[in-house]
Parts: structure tokens; sequence; C-alpha cells
């Protein structure tokens, strides 16, 4: 299998065999549909170190410089992080408890309020 791309891939998460991502170098984020990877628009170029998602509309996507990135399904967009240290490792156990961690003992912990 060839991703196609000449980037180092870092991370990769997938709700299921036709639904998998993968991120790496220069913003690189390819998804898997269960034939063909394809490259998504991550609007970064900072190197991204992992991803972890608890639905399709749900993804998060963690790097350098505190990117955080979020995908609902149709799109990636930029989340403010409040931090510049590298992020190395992120974890959900729903889209409203959401962890990252990274360099010099970094911590970020997001819950986002759904309205009712």
């Amino acid at each position: 299998m060839n991703s196609s791309t000449p980037n180092q891939l870092d991370g990769i998460w997938g709700s299921s065999a036709n639904n998998i991502f993968a991120v790496g170098d220069g913003g690189t984020i390819l998804h898997y549909d269960g034939s063909n990877w394809s490259a998504m628009n991550s609007g970064t170029t900072s190197q991204l170190h992992s991803i972890w998602g608890i639905s399709v509309t749900d993804v998060f996507a963690v790097g350098e410089g505190g990117t955080i990135l979020h995908y609902d399904g149709s799109a990636w967009s930029a989340m403010n992080s409040s931090t510049t240290e590298d992020l190395w490792g992120v974890w959900a156990s729903s889209a409203t408890d959401v962890f990252a961690v990274g360099e010099g003992g970094t911590i970020l912990h997001y819950s986002r309020q759904i309205p009712k």
C-alpha cells in the first residue's frame, strides 16, 4: 500500500477500515477510504505528531508550535491552544473531553459545551 506522500507520517487513527487518518510533516493529513489514500487540506504547514477522533465528525490533530486542528466531517480548522510548545499526543473520551500533551510538561484540556 502506498500513501503517495514523500512526507514522514507520525500518527494514525481510524474509526473503521474505511475511515483512517494519518498525519505528519508539513501539515500532511491523509485519509483512507478503504481503497485509496488521499491528501486533505490541513490549512497548516506545521508538523503534525498525533491524531485522535471520537467519530467521523470529531477528529483532532496536534503538532508543532501548539498546533491543534479539528475536523468536523467536512473540513479541518485551527483551534486556539494558548501554547507555543510542541504537542506530541492527543486523546479524547468524548467530543467535549479532549486532552493534548507536549513539551515542557504541557497538558491541555478542551471541554466544549454543546448547546442544548
